[in-house]
């Protein structure tokens, strides 16, 4: 279902058919808002990516490439040798004494730049691994999502339109029970059980998020 399928399912089940009362750029946010907000609660395996960014002999830090929401692993390769860096502090950085070498650890400076430590004796190149940042539906965009759970954008804005509008027909409530079925089934379509590590942008923390 792209996005104009969606805005044409939404006006079904909410019963608001005239642009007059909602138009199409009025539903096409609401539905944005919920495909956003259900993005939004797991690290959903289809939106896993991952980037190289090289790094110079003896250089510091790198920029993570703008495309990730979070982090999951860092691992830098240089000559043969290969290893997946371990998060620590610019504080602990300072306190240590090698500052060229064998990089093991990184540390966060802001939201996209890392230091490395030490820094590479040679040039390097350092995988990105995480989840990536998500776009708003424009049109003909389909939910990145597996098209037999579509609907679930459809109903939860559906509940929100009809909630706005002051429901007393039980629609709203009905059609919670709806978007919770398709979203369940969407969990275990999708997420494997298990702790899964996270390093978010804009944070200093590591989460680790387990169902």
């Amino acid at each position: 279902m792209n996005l104009a399928d969606l805005v044409a399912r939404t006006r079904s089940l909410s019963g608001i058919r005239l642009e007059s009362l909602r138009s199409d750029e009025q539903i096409e946010q609401v539905l944005n808002e919920s495909y956003q907000e259900i993005l939004g609660l797991y690290p959903w395996p289809f939106l896993k990516g991952s980037s190289t960014v090289a790094m110079s002999a003896e250089a510091e830090t790198f920029t993570v490439p703008s495309t990730f929401r979070w982090l999951t692993s860092l691992v830098l390769t240089m000559g043969d040798k290969k290893v997946r860096l371990k998060q620590t502090t610019l504080d602990m950085i300072d306190e240590w004494d090698d500052e060229v070498g064998e990089p093991r650890f990184y540390a966060r400076i802001d939201d996209r730049t890392i230091r490395v430590w030490p820094a590479p004796e040679d040039a390097a190149s350092v995988e990105v691994k995480g989840q990536l940042e998500f776009a708003p539906l424009g049109a003909g965009d389909e939910p990145d999502f597996a098209e037999q759970f579509h609907p679930v954008v459809a109903y939860r804005a559906a509940i929100r339109l009809l909630q706005e509008e002051g429901d007393d027909s039980g629609r709203s409530e009905a059609y919670q029970f709806d978007a919770a079925s398709y979203f369940q089934r969407m969990e275990k379509f999708y997420m494997a059980s298990g702790d899964i590590g996270l390093i978010r942008i804009g944070s200093q923390r590591q989460h680790r998020r387990a169902r």
